[in-house]
Formats: structure tokens, sequence, C-alpha cells
């Protein structure tokens, strides 16, 4: 296991750095590293969106050898075919997820899971200053490039958030 650093092709990507876990045909699986080395979460990616994949060359793979998280892992299962697939098993559980429309503009939305209908997903959000968005928001599948768990600013915001607020079952999704 190497840490690599994936450049991609969406007018608005960031580089992306870590392990990669998984590769599918549609989307792959990275254990994502921030400066320094430090594990913050997974991060899935289209594998067409990738233009150049290097190896890290820094302080970062040494350091992140010493973490106790080393080596990162995954066992769950994961379809990596489809992007309802992978968000449904990503972001399964009540924890937030935070997607990205790297084709269109810079910007996370995160939330909670709301459902998968058809050809979009519907995300209960979480403003930036920790407050629920009033009721889901939707977003289609084919525009997003990126999904997120497990990171270290959704584990925060989610603390101030708190409980997701109940679904509203009058709602026809």
């Amino acid at each position: 296991m190497t840490l690599v650093r994936v450049d991609r092709k969406p007018k608005h990507a960031d580089r992306l750095e870590g392990i990669v876990l998984r590769v599918g045909s549609r989307w792959a699986l990275m254990a994502q590293t921030v400066d320094g080395g430090y594990f913050d979460g997974l991060i899935a990616f289209r594998v067409q969106d990738a233009r150049q994949i290097t190896d890290d060359e820094s302080v970062s793979v040494a350091f992140a050898k010493t973490l106790p998280e080393w080596p990162p892992t995954y066992t769950p299962e994961l379809d990596l075919e489809t992007t309802a697939g992978v968000i449904r098993e990503l972001g399964g559980s009540d924890h937030l997820l935070g997607i990205q429309k790297e084709s269109e503009r810079r910007a996370t939305w995160i939330g909670a899971l709301d459902t998968i209908t058809g050809r979009f997903v519907y995300l209960h959000e979480v403003r930036p200053d920790g407050t629920w968005h009033p009721a889901p928001l939707g977003y289609k599948l084919r525009a997003i490039t990126t999904v997120e768990v497990g990171r270290r600013y959704y584990a925060a915001l989610s603390v101030v958030a708190g409980e997701k607020p109940p679904r509203d079952h009058s709602d026809p999704r």
C-alpha cells in the first residue's frame, strides 16, 4: 500500500490524496489523507475523472505508517458500479456524507441520506452553522463526482447539529 495523488478532470476538482482501497469500473474508493499524512475519512470518486495518479513521495507516507489506523481498510460490501450504490452503501448509516458536483462548481453538500429515487438522491442537509435544512434537497445522480464519509469536519458538524429531523411521511418520495 502506498499513498497516491489523484489529479482529476472536472473543472473545479481538488487533488485527492490517500490510499486507493478498491477500484470498480465506474467508481474507486480511497482512504483520504490530509496534510502530514493523517487519515480523514473515505472518498469515492469517479474513475473516468482520474487524469493522473502519482505516488506521494512526501513525509506523509512515512508518517501515515506510524498511525494506529495503518493500514487503512474497508471491509463492507460496496457497489462501485453505480452512483446510487456508492451513496446507498456509504451513506446507509445516520452518519453525515458529503457529495460534490465539481463539473458545476466547487462546493460540498453535506447531510444525511434521505432517499434515492430514480435519477435523484435526496439529502437532509446540515448547514455550515450546524442547523438542519427544513426539508431534504435533491441532486441528480449523474452530476455527482465524489462521495465522502467519515471526515473529522463531518463528525464535528454532526455533534453540533444533533439528531437528524424525522422524515416527513406525507412526502411522496
